[in-house]
């Protein structure tokens, strides 16, 4: 470590040997890693570059640390909820996520098609009525923000694809918070509501071209609403 040329400074390059060791499997998912002073000798390295190597590493969501008790290999699950604390979404950066949904997702109501239940049909339906519930008297924003997200997860749910499932879950949790923002755009709500209902029909039908453009044509109604609100945001500010 101490002969290592490189231009990061000497905590990063022990957090990118440690981060190494976690993807090697060196160091399980929950395990407890060496302490300071035992990775310290073992690198050859200061205790307080093994600090600052930590505080990266946590600050990444590849480890959590336990007051009392030590630190430990963080689940795939706390790196994601690390990640989403510190998503700053920007018109750059929801251009991008809306371009991957929409891979995602125009595949989703396919598979959906193809593979899903009659009880999840159901309950795809269901959450579109809920939702039309909502919006004919005052309008919980909460409740909407609540049952988009179901919607959403509950068609991936139905594709019964445990790879997308995952992609889908981490992927959505991404917007919790500009979601409830989104969906109290004037217009929006009773838009979105719509169009899922349009997404559902079709499935429902198995016309899987119908469910495609459905999806794409609110994946980009929503992206369009969300764009246009962030600048007059921006404007105002």
């Amino acid at each position: 470590m101490k002969n290592s040329i490189n231009r990061k400074g000497i905590s990063e390059q022990v957090a990118d040997t440690i981060k190494k060791m976690i993807h090697e499997g060196k160091y399980k998912v929950g395990e407890k890693i060496p302490g300071e002073r035992e990775f310290a000798a073992e690198l050859e390295v200061s205790r307080n570059t093994v600090r600052e190597a930590y505080k990266i590493l946590e600050a990444y969501g590849y480890i959590t640390t336990k007051h009392g008790t030590g630190v430990f290999v963080a689940s795939p699950e706390q790196q994601i909820l690390k990640m989403t604390e510190s998503f700053f979404i920007s018109t750059d950066q929801v251009k991008d996520f809306f371009a991957v949904r929409k891979i995602l997702e125009e595949n989703t109501v396919q598979w959906a098609i193809e593979n899903s239940t009659s009880e999840q049909l159901n309950e795809l339906e269901e959450i579109v009525k809920q939702a039309e519930d909502v919006i004919s008297s005052e309008v919980d924003y909460q409740r909407l923000s609540e049952l988009d997200h179901k919607f959403h997860l509950t068609l991936a749910n139905s594709t019964q694809n445990v790879v997308l499932i995952r992609i889908m879950h981490n992927l959505i949790d991404l917007l919790s918070e500009s979601r409830i923002r989104s969906i109290q755009i004037p217009g929006r709500a009773i838009k979105s509501v719509e169009e899922h209902s349009n997404i559902v029909n079709a499935i429902k039908n198995q016309d899987i071209a119908l469910a495609k453009k459905c999806m794409s044509e609110h994946l980009e109604s929503v992206q369009r609403s969300m764009t246009s609100n962030m600048v007059d945001e921006y404007e105002k500010a």
